[in-house]
């Protein structure tokens, strides 16, 4: 009985793969045919945009203690445009597969995990060629602590799958919300530390902006560039992590205790 129960547990969790690969694979070529250039298209976009915000704000500030410009830039753009794409996604992610759900294998769940795959590996290939291309202008190692900046990384798409999850049942129950949601995103922007660094703000309200897991997550990245970069105690992997277990558990909760009603119209 066991091991019965073990083969179907397997094959249950083969089919969600198979799933899983063809919505990529859908999500990817959809991504391509919207943008000029083919492939690669799909890439200039975001990276043309972040250089350019880059750029702009090297200029217009100051290097940070401990960190040149660029490399203090670079995480708080990644991050913020991966959590808000990643959560934006999942929210219209109902909308834009309607019509596979009339396959029973597919399910709401695999649409939100291949976007989180999708917009964590670009925006993960748009980091890299420009800490690349940050390394080979300074002749040097810019990273010094790669399991803490790719830990951070892949906890924040984690904590936005969980978010997106619960985006996706409260847009598919509330539809007024597919509208507002993408709007009331736009304040995280001055709120998850971008082009400030946390030790700059009051004492007083610092504690309260590292709730945040962009901040979170942004500050430990700069502080994996470069170990001179001061953080504050309150900015820690642990909560980072521990934030990424908590919201994808309720984020699979709310949706488990919802897919009969997402799976009806």
């Amino acid at each position: 009985m066991v091991i019965e129960r073990f083969k179907q547990i397997q094959e249950g969790w083969g089919i969600q793969e198979r799933v899983i690969g063809a919505l990529v694979y859908r999500e990817l070529k959809t991504r391509v045919s919207q943008v000029r250039f083919g492939v690669a298209g799909v890439f200039i976009e975001p990276l043309g945009t972040l250089t350019v915000f880059m750029v702009l704000f090297s200029v217009i500030r100051h290097n940070p203690a401990g960190i040149d410009s660029p490399l203090f830039l670079a995480p708080g753009a990644i991050n913020f445009a991966v959590f808000t794409e990643i959560a934006i996604r999942a929210l219209n992610a109902m909308n834009a597969n309607e019509s596979l759900f009339f396959y029973k294998p597919v399910k709401p769940v695999d649409t939100v995990i291949s976007r989180t795959l999708v917009e964590s590996g670009l925006y993960g290939i748009v980091y890299l060629v420009m800490l690349t291309g940050i390394c080979l202008f300074k002749e040097e190692t810019v990273i010094d602590n790669l399991p803490l900046l790719t830990t951070s990384y892949v906890a924040l798409s984690l904590t936005a799958m969980g978010l997106g999850l619960i985006f996706m049942t409260a847009g598919h129950r509330y539809p007024s919300l597919l509208q507002f949601l993408p709007i009331a995103m736009r304040p995280l922007w001055f709120l998850s530390g971008a082009f400030y660094s946390t030790l700059q703000m009051p004492q007083w309200l610092q504690p309260w902006l590292t709730w945040n897991p962009v901040l979170q997550a942004t500050e430990l990245s700069r502080h994996a560039m470069s170990p001179d970069y001061r953080i504050p105690d309150s900015i820690s992997l642990s909560y980072l992590l521990g934030l990424a277990a908590s919201i994808c558990c309720m984020g699979l909760w709310i949706y488990r205790n919802n897919e009969r009603i997402l799976l009806t119209r």
